[in-house]
């Protein structure tokens, strides 16, 4: 162990990382389209925080491979680990079920719905300011819509993950079970997901599909 330490750390030195963002000016900028929610000024505060913190975690420790960034996507960060850290089995739906009227309403922006049909269900998670729009029983295949695109993906070295556009957007595209962390609840395992972002919402469309499955998907939504 201390061995692959050592050399992970050697690796690591031959690597060159992006240079940090500082996420905080798109984030006040969302911030101030907003003046009637203040207490979601904290809530950010506190997500970001988070985030940072945990993210200098990984970058310490000598089991990480390497942590990547996405421009264009706010706020998301993916970790490559040899293994992928032990997680509990979590609901695959957190939230509380709504309307679309209801979901706007509370979250100040009117969740978009992709061409696919009817969704069987929609939850709002104030906590995350989020929309999930849940198809299939059991459930097959989500996607969550959020003003705090703050999270975090862990995947091990058999994931793939690659760069795609969704509609002209910046987005990335996920395969491979991985973990997938957005502060507020417990990190949960997820299946193949493809991430991007428009006009100041995050997307996350997860499920069992190809990657062309997804993009045909996030295509349909109504931008």
């Amino acid at each position: 162990m201390a061995e692959l330490g050592h050399d992970l750390r050697s690796l690591a030195a031959l690597v060159e990382l992006p240079a940090e963002r500082d996420l905080w000016p798109g984030v006040e900028a969302r911030l101030a389209a907003r003046p009637d929610r203040p207490w979601l000024r904290a809530a950010v505060a506190i997500l970001v925080a988070v985030a940072l913190g945990i993210g200098i975690a990984f970058a310490v420790t000598p089991a990480r491979s390497a942590i990547l960034r996405f421009l264009g996507l706010e706020g998301v960060s993916i970790v490559r680990v040899e293994k992928l850290p032990p997680v509990r089995t979590n609901p695959a739906v957190i939230g509380t079920p709504t309307t679309l009227a209801g979901a706007e309403k509370a979250l100040g922006f009117k969740p978009l719905l992709p061409r696919i049909g009817a969704p069987d269900a929609l939850f709002l998670d104030p906590s995350r300011v989020a929309a999930l729009i849940a198809y299939g029983k059991p459930l097959r295949l989500r996607l969550e819509e959020t003003r705090l695109g703050v999270f975090q993906k862990v995947v091990d070295f058999r994931a793939h993950v690659g760069r795609v556009t969704v509609n002209a957007d910046p987005g990335v595209w996920l395969t491979g079970t991985h973990v997938f962390d957005d502060f507020f609840s417990q990190p949960r395992l997820a299946a193949n997901a493809l991430i991007w972002e428009h006009d100041g919402i995050t997307y996350r469309l997860e499920g069992r599909l190809t990657e062309d499955q997804a993009l045909r998907i996030a295509r349909s939504v109504p931008h």
